[in-house]
C-alpha cells in the first residue's frame, strides 16, 4: 500500500521542499498529487536527516502544502527496444516522429555510477583554438583511448 505525504515545507522555482517522512533514495520517482486532482511526476534530488528535496518536471504551478506526495521507490528506467532505431524521441522515451509507441523489450535504469576523477588518467594533449574564451574557460584536448599500465 502506497503512502501520500502532505508535508510540503517550501516551493521554490522547479523545488519542493518536504519533511522527511520515510527512507528514500536519490534519483527515486515521485508523484505529486495537486489539490485541483491533476498530478505531476518530479525526482528526489537530496535527501538528509530531516528534508527531501523534489524536483518537479512538469513546474510547481499549483503545488502547496496540501499537495500529497508518493514515493515510487524506483529510478527512472527507459523502455527500449530495436523499434527504437531511426525514430525521434522525447527525452522520456515518447516518440516525437508521429509513429507508433515504442513496445519495450526491457526497461534500463538509466541512472548511471559516477566515475571518480583519481581513476581517470588525466588529459595530455591541450587543443588550442585561438579563441581565448575557450582556451581559458573550456579547455580542449583530445582523447586518446590507452590502456592503463
Amino acid at each position: 500500500m502506497t503512502k501520500e505525504y502532505k508535508t510540503i515545507v517550501e516551493v521554490s522555482g522547479p523545488l519542493i521542499f518536504l519533511e522527511k517522512t520515510e527512507p528514500v533514495g536519490y534519483g527515486e520517482l515521485v508523484q505529486i498529487n495537486l489539490p485541483d486532482g491533476t498530478t505531476k511526476r518530479g525526482q528526489v534530488l537530496d535527501t538528509s536527516a530531516d528534508m527531501v528535496v523534489v524536483q518537479v518536471f512538469e513546474g510547481t504551478v499549483g503545488l502547496n502544502e496540501e499537495s500529497g506526495v508518493v514515493f515510487s521507490g524506483e529510478t527512472i528506467k527507459l523502455p527500449v527496444s530495436k523499434d527504437m532505431l531511426g525514430r525521434i524521441l522525447s527525452g522520456a522515451g515518447e516518440p516525437l516522429d508521429g509513429g507508433p509507441r515504442i513496445i519495450p523489450d526491457k526497461r534500463v535504469d538509466i541512472n548511471g555510477a559516477s566515475m571518480n576523477p583519481y581513476s581517470r588518467m588525466p588529459p595530455e594533449d591541450f587543443i588550442q583554438t585561438g579563441i581565448s574564451t575557450i582556451d581559458g574557460t573550456n579547455t580542449l584536448v583530445s582523447l586518446w583511448i590507452r590502456s592503463p599500465t
